[in-house]
C-alpha cells in the first residue's frame, strides 16, 4: 500500500466517522490498520472485499479518484447504536464542469468475534452498480422509534399526508443527489407523490442516539417489477417532538 500523504499514523474517532475522511487524506496505511484482517467494506460501485488483499485495493483506488478529483469532505451527523455506528458527511467532488456534492452515509455494524462490516450508502450517479449483497430481514427483531414506524407506514400505504403530519412545518427532505425538498413550500408532498407506487421499508438496522436515527432498510417498490435494495434513511427529530429532517441514502 503506497504511503500517507502527510496524514497521521493512528485515526481517532468512530470508524464510521473517520473512514471517509482517511481516504480524502489519503491515511492509507493508518485506515488499513484501523480496518484490521476482521473487515467487510460493501460499497455500491466497488463491490465487497472481506480480505486484506481485496480491502488494500479499493482503498487504493477510492483514495485515487478522490485525489484525482480534490475531494474534500464535510460531516454531517452521526449516531450510535447497539451493534452500530452511522456517520453522514457530503462528499465534494471537483470535475472539469464544476464542483459535485455526493451525499454519503458509513455504517459499521459490529459483529461476533470482532468482526465489521462497513457498508457505503450514496447514489452512483447512473454509473454501473456493484450488486450488493442483501441485508439480513431483522424486521422481528429490530425497534425503531413510534414516529419512524409511523413514517414508515405511512410509506407502505403510500399516505403522503400521514408522512407529512410526521414532520414540522419548517422540516425537509434530503434526497439522495442532496436536494432539499422543503415540507413548507409544497416540495415535500411532491416528492412523496412523484415516488409512484408505494414502498415497503423493512427496518434491518438501526442506530439512535435520541437526536439522530438512522435505520438501515430493505426497501421494495410494490409494482409490476418488484425489487428489493438497501438504503439507508436517517430521521433527525426536532425540538417539538416532530421530525426535522430526513436524509434519504439509496439509488434514485
Amino acid at each position: 500500500m503506497a504511503e500517507d500523504r502527510g496524514a497521521a499514523t493512528t485515526l481517532k474517532g468512530r470508524l464510521a466517522d473517520v473512514y471517509v475522511p482517511a481516504l480524502v487524506s489519503g491515511a492509507l496505511q493508518a485506515l488499513s490498520r484501523r480496518l484490521g484482517n476482521r473487515a467487510t467494506i460493501d460499497d455500491p460501485l466497488l463491490g465487497r472485499a472481506s480480505t486484506l488483499s481485496s480491502i488494500e485495493p479499493l482503498l487504493e483506488k477510492t483514495a485515487a479518484n478522490f485525489a484525482e478529483m480534490r475531494a474534500t469532505y464535510r460531516h454531517i451527523a452521526s449516531a450510535t447504536g447497539v451493534d452500530r455506528d452511522v456517520s453522514e458527511g457530503v462528499l465534494v467532488m471537483n470535475t472539469s464542469s464544476g464542483p459535485s456534492e455526493i451525499p454519503i452515509a458509513v455504517v459499521a455494524e459490529r459483529r461476533r468475534l470482532r468482526e465489521i462490516e462497513l457498508r457505503l450508502y450514496y447514489a452512483t450517479g447512473g454509473a454501473q452498480r456493484k450488486v450488493r449483497a442483501p441485508l439480513i430481514d431483522g424486521s422481528s427483531d429490530v425497534a425503531v422509534p413510534q414516529i419512524v414506524a409511523h413514517v414508515l407506514e405511512g410509506f407502505r400505504k403510500g399516505a403522503v399526508e400521514r408522512v407529512l403530519a410526521a414532520f414540522e412545518e419548517s422540516s425537509r427532505f434530503v434526497d439522495p443527489r442532496g436536494k432539499a425538498h422543503p415540507k413548507r413550500d409544497g416540495s415535500m408532498a411532491t416528492f412523496l407523490a412523484a415516488l409512484g407506487d408505494r414502498i415497503e421499508l423493512v427496518p434491518a438496522g438501526v442506530a439512535d442516539d435520541g437526536r439522530n436515527c438512522c435505520v438501515e432498510a430493505i426497501v421494495t417498490r410494490l409494482g409490476p417489477l418488484q425489487d428489493d435494495e438497501p438504503a439507508a434513511l436517517s430521521f433527525e427529530r426536532g425540538d417539538s417532538g416532530l421530525l426535522r429532517e430526513l436524509r434519504l441514502y439509496y439509488e434514485p
